[in-house]
């Protein structure tokens, strides 16, 4: 039986890509390849989508989606967190112990208002943390940024530019803090080689003798903690 899936068409693209996302399957495709051409390349592919949407269907299976209700798990650098949320004459989001107390108000959008406290947090936190990785951060070392902040992205953990500034999304600090040093060292030794190539890997085990696991890590957990729908991740037994 032959996959069900939607195309994506673009001018710039040249060849046709398969995306196995979120347990459903995206075929990014030049603006004008005919259909059935399209089909017919999606045809050689169904072993290869069958076993990725079996392996995501399984993890989705798994996880709960996202309500921003009480008692919902999130997680700071890898840790549980139990939400809680309340509702006072002011807004405000903190952690108390295992907790993080989210208080909206009487009138407030129960759909959105907890999501943007949350999220907001999660902003300050990994400012604060990065802030203080850098402070660590040995001035006289030869990567060095001009910027970092921490914002939103829906399919990447980090980026970084040839101004030499970095930013990283706040959805990365629900990951262990192993794989998050590994995200900011991967970010900086793009200063130096703004590629993927073989020196760039290279500057990266210099830095890091762990980033291969990071990098399983990330892939493994992207799909889950990347989307706002879940925000989460099942651990390995």
């Amino acid at each position: 039986m032959s996959a069900i899936y939607s195309i994506q068409r673009s001018r710039r693209r040249r060849s046709v890509a398969i995306k196995v996302r979120d347990g459903e399957v995206v075929v990014q495709a030049p603006q004008h390849m005919p259909e059935r051409q399209v089909y017919a390349f999606v045809q050689t592919k169904q072993a290869w989508i069958e076993r990725h949407l079996t392996k995501q269907r399984e993890v989705l299976a798994n996880l709960a989606p996202r309500q921003w209700a009480n008692g919902e798990r999130l997680r700071w650098l890898g840790q549980p967190l139990q939400l809680v949320v309340g509702k006072a004459t002011r807004k405000s989001c903190q952690r108390r112990g295992d907790d993080l107390m989210a208080t909206v108000t009487p009138r407030s959008n129960p759909a959105k208002e907890p999501r943007e406290l949350i999220r907001k947090w999660y902003c300050q936190q990994a400012q604060d943390w990065l802030d203080d990785f850098f402070d660590l951060w040995p001035a006289d070392h030869a990567l060095q940024p001009k910027t970092w902040s921490v914002g939103s992205f829906s399919s990447k953990w980090g980026h970084c530019n040839r101004r030499g500034e970095l930013k990283f999304s706040w959805k990365l600090w629900l990951a262990p803090e192993w794989v998050v040093r590994n995200v900011v060292i991967h970010e900086l030794c793009h200063l130096q080689e703004f590629n993927h190539s073989a020196r760039f890997w290279q500057l990266v085990a210099k830095h890091s003798n762990d980033y291969q696991e990071a990098e399983q890590w990330l892939r493994q957990h992207g799909m889950t903690v990347l989307n706002e729908a879940y925000l989460d991740y099942v651990e390995a037994p």
